[in-house]
């Protein structure tokens, strides 16, 4: 987690040049049924829905399985589907950070996987009192639809969100990839 936060600060100062692994970023914010959600379907051939399903596991209970009060992680077995809770400390610019909640729900398949992040709230200081705002009265529309006047640059929110997310995309797709080696 402290290495995605890491390269996550590396690469805030070229948010407004946002590159997803998948190619230009029209959209740090995607909705789906009015909430934010950010999925992710990685095929990968010649691995099994049990092999895959075991490397994911095994990266998420590394990541999310050891402390309770941050970070949770829980699993269906006979479906292949993991889910995970956590909160960070999401750096926002070099003056602004806040405490970002989420779930995440992998399901894997036999050579693919797909990946939901949803759930997504923001603890801030509003009026002088820290309030868990959901993400999408922060960064709907690429923060452009902001409702929370405490908060000056949403846009910032919305990218280091975004650049969160792709940082944990990547870690499952490293995970999964590294299951073929063995």
């Amino acid at each position: 987690m402290r290495r995605v936060l890491f390269l996550m600060l590396l690469l805030l100062p070229l948010y407004s040049f946002a590159q997803g692994n998948k190619g230009a970023v029209d959209n740090c914010a995607p909705i789906k049924q009015g909430k934010v959600c950010y999925s992710d379907q990685e095929s990968i051939t010649g691995i099994s829905e049990e092999k895959l399903y075991q490397a994911i596991r095994a990266w998420a209970k590394e990541n999310y399985g050891k402390d309770y009060f941050i970070s949770n992680m829980s699993e269906d077995k006979k479906n292949k589907t993991i889910f995970c809770s956590s909160k960070i400390e999401l750096l926002i610019n070099d003056k602004d950070s806040t405490v970002m909640k989420y779930k995440m729900h992998i399901k894997c398949f036999d050579n693919s996987y797909q990946v939901e992040i949803n759930d997504i709230a923001y603890t801030y200081e509003v009026d002088g009192k820290q309030k868990s705002i959901p993400a999408e009265k922060v960064i709907s529309k690429n923060g452009k639809a902001n409702k929370i006047s405490a908060i000056k640059s949403p846009e910032a929110f919305c990218n280091a969100t975004f650049f969160f997310v792709e940082g944990v995309f990547s870690d499952i797709h490293n995970a999964a990839k590294d299951a073929l080696k063995k």
